[in-house]
């Protein structure tokens, strides 16, 4: 019966040997089969103790000590199991130290990688990330050689697990190294690629400003509509303005273009909703511009075309005026003065139709109505109707005293 059970023993105590010099290919499971293991050797050793117990006692009870063949036997197996729990507790403790250290560095590559790929506000603090990392993948690799250190020792008692613990640090390793090769390429990126977009934006940026900061002053200036030579001075300064805003279509753009490429490396929230209240605010500007300018542009064209007519009615009124006036006429027969001023009168139909010409010039003025009344222009265009009224009523009043 002793032998049968020691025989069960070890059988199992074979089998676990052979499991311990090829344990599973995937770590995990090993240390789970490590368990196991561990659990039931300290079971089977309590089994073979009490068996030992148990035999003791019987022999004794028989007042004679155990056969020395079973004794050696149950101890064998005793100490077979002692070193089969010594070995898978310190394999168990190795690999779970080391699986726990391969985690850890696992992480914190993993964690480095981010963080390379991560996007700051500003390109001094994106630096400055990748210092850090920089530093971080420098503790990993001492890490590594710590760890191929202690994979290499295990290797003198468990080759199969040192070699499966060495492929899994063989790819940590490789992530590491891949990770330092992609750290100067993202310092590279933000020292000259980032810094470069950045003063480009800023550039662009700036420019856009100050013309929006003239345009903004512009349109928030009075129009002075006083005359048409004040009318040309402000529409040149309009179209100077807008002459200027020519490139703002083709800046935004390039602005936009710079924030998409920033964005591999930057947070861009900002600088997309600048860009976007920019975009904004000019094309409000060149809106507002272009229509001001077209008012400005048709109130100089009737403005000149009121001016003209103000200017020939004037100088017809100032003939008229001069020959009623002029002393050679009174000097003259009556019969000879009715006829100039008869005549005088026939030619007055043109200076009605000066007038007329006068008053459609005023009727389609292009200026706001608010302004018409403070306009000087137009001031002088009424007593200028008055006037020729008023001439042709002397004019009459001359012809009926003389006839």
């Amino acid at each position: 019966e002793v032998e049968k059970e020691l025989s069960v023993v070890k059988s199992w105590i074979q089998e676990t040997r052979d499991l311990l010099l090829n344990p599973s290919p995937d770590i995990q499971a090993v240390l789970q089969e490590l368990e196991v293991v561990h659990a039931d050797v300290v079971s089977r050793r309590q089994n073979v103790d009490r068996l030992a117990e148990q035999q003791q006692t019987k022999y004794l009870d028989l007042f004679t000590i155990l056969p020395s063949e079973i004794s050696m036997q149950l101890a064998e197996v005793s100490l077979a199991l002692g070193a089969i729990e010594d070995q898978t507790q310190r394999t168990r403790e190795v690999q779970e130290h080391l699986a726990s250290r391969m985690q850890d560095l696992s992480e914190r590559l993993r964690t480095a990688s981010s963080r390379l790929k991560d996007r700051c506000p500003d390109v001094d603090q994106a630096r400055d990330d990748v210092k850090t990392v920089l530093e971080d993948l420098d503790a990993c690799g001492r890490t590594l050689a710590e760890l191929d250190a202690a994979v290499q020792d295990l290797g003198r008692r468990s080759p199969l697990l040192a070699k499966q613990l060495g492929g899994a640090l063989g790819r940590l390793s490789e992530t590491q190294h891949q990770t330092v090769r992609l750290s100067p390429s993202r310092l590279s990126v933000l020292w000259v690629q980032a810094v470069c977009y950045l003063d480009e934006y800023s550039e662009m940026r700036d420019s856009l400003v100050r013309w929006t900061e003239k345009a903004r002053s512009l349109l928030g200036t009075s129009v002075l509509w006083t005359s048409s030579l004040h009318l040309t001075e402000q529409i040149r300064l309009h179209q100077a303005v807008l002459r200027e805003s020519r490139d703002v279509p083709g800046d935004l753009e390039s602005m936009a273009q710079k924030v998409e490429l920033l964005s591999d490396v930057l947070q861009v929230e900002p600088l997309s909703q600048q860009l976007a209240e920019l975009s904004r605010r000019s094309e409000e500007l060149r809106d507002g511009l272009g229509t001001r300018l077209q008012g400005l542009q048709d109130a100089h064209k009737t403005m000149e075309a009121l001016e003209v007519e103000v200017k020939a009615l004037h100088s017809a009124l100032q003939q008229v005026r001069d020959t009623l006036t002029s002393p050679e006429l009174s000097q003259q027969g009556l019969k000879e003065q009715l006829v100039q001023r008869q005549r005088l009168l026939a030619d007055m139909d043109v200076l009605k139709q000066q007038v007329q010409a006068v008053q459609r010039c005023q009727a389609v003025l292009q200026v706001p109505e608010d302004v018409l009344p403070r306009l000087s222009l137009c001031r002088t265009a009424l007593r200028l109707q008055q006037d020729a009224s008023q001439l042709q009523h002397v004019a009459i009043q001359q012809c009926n005293i003389l006839q």
